[in-house]
Parts: C-alpha cells; structure tokens; sequence
C-alpha cells in the first residue's frame, strides 16, 4: 500500500522535528548544570553559596534565605537546615545562647573564633551535642522543644562596619556538619569577594 505525498511529508516533517527537539535538548544539559548562587548581605557585600547547599522555602518569616545541605546519597542522606538572616544584640550573648542550645557533646569541638574579612568583623560557632530545636517560629516564639540527638552547628555572625549583624547557621546530624563544615566556612569568607 502506497502512502499519499502529504502523509508522507507530515510523517518526515514530524520525525525531523522530533529529531531536532532531541538535539536540543542534550545540548542544553550543560546549562542544567548546578552553579553557586549568591546572597546579599544588607546590599553591602555578596556572599557565595556552594552548589552542593540546594535552595529551599523558608520554615518561617524571619528567615531571608534557607538551603539544605545534605551527607550520603539517596534516600539514605541525612540533611541539615542552613539558615540566613539579619539579627540584633550583644555578639558574645547571642554566642552564649547558641552554645547554650546544645548539652554535651565533644567540649573539645565547642569552639568559637573571632576573625576579621575585609570590613566586616565574623565569629565562627560551633557546637554540637542533644540540640534543643524550639518548633514554631524561631527561639523567642515559644512552642514545643524537640531534643535532637548526635547534632551540630557551624554558625556565622557577620557584623557590618556600622554595627548591623547577620546570622548564617548550618544545623542538622553531626555528620552532616562536619561533612559540610569546610564549604560553610568557605561561603562566609566569600563576603570579601
């Protein structure tokens, strides 16, 4: 059975297309690739996020920004909350009460460092331990506290040269702070850039 001339133009005009949709696409797979985001710091400066830290939605309103940072792969990999957001009062009280936010644990691994990155003055916090997570809104909200055992945190205060202060915490299981810690640390020295 013979075909008539405009079926058979449709069908070679349908396959080229088709053939053409494919080639597009595998050549903008590059593209797909995942790249670094970068974050505003009060408009001041820029801070770089690692790819490996996936963008998600904010758990609450006064948060600005919010990623994931992940150990393993699959399903089987553990994630910690990495959190950004200006922040007031005193540096070491703020400290205090981050460290204060985690019993026992290494007290060789309990450490905070002071240090300067271009204009802005940064601490370095970490702590680990049973986490006490305030649930609903933030640590002053109130709310039920949920103990989180074997969990850790690399935190950042970035304190502006006119005084203003921005918090960056990585917050999860202890492997996945110490699996991630060098890229944190790594983001916040990126303000300088």
């Amino acid at each position: 059975m013979r075909l008539p001339n405009h079926t058979l133009t449709t069908t070679v005009v349908f396959l080229t297309s088709l053939s053409a949709l494919t080639l597009d696409v595998s050549a903008e797979s590059p593209a797909n690739e995942t790249k670094p985001t970068t974050v505003s710091v009060f408009g001041a400066a820029e801070m770089t996020v690692p790819p490996q830290f996936k963008r998600v939605d904010v758990q609450s309103r006064i948060l600005e920004h919010e990623f994931q940072a992940k150990a393993g792969e699959g399903d089987a990999a553990q994630t910690a909350r990495v959190t950004m957001m200006a922040a007031g009062g005193d540096v070491a009280d703020n400290i205090k009460r981050w460290n204060g936010q985690f019993a026992g644990g290494d007290k060789a691994a309990q450490k905070s460092e002071a240090m300067k990155i271009g204009d802005w003055q940064v601490h370095i916090v970490d702590a680990s331990g049973s986490y006490q997570e305030r649930m609903g809104g933030g640590p002053f909200a109130g709310g039920k506290v949920v103990t989180r055992e074997d969990y850790g945190m690399t935190g950042a205060i970035l304190v502006h040269p006119e005084g203003r202060k921005y918090f960056v915490k990585m917050i999860g299981p202890a492997t996945v702070i110490k699996a991630n810690r060098k890229a944190f640390v790594d983001m916040i020295k990126s303000i300088d850039k």
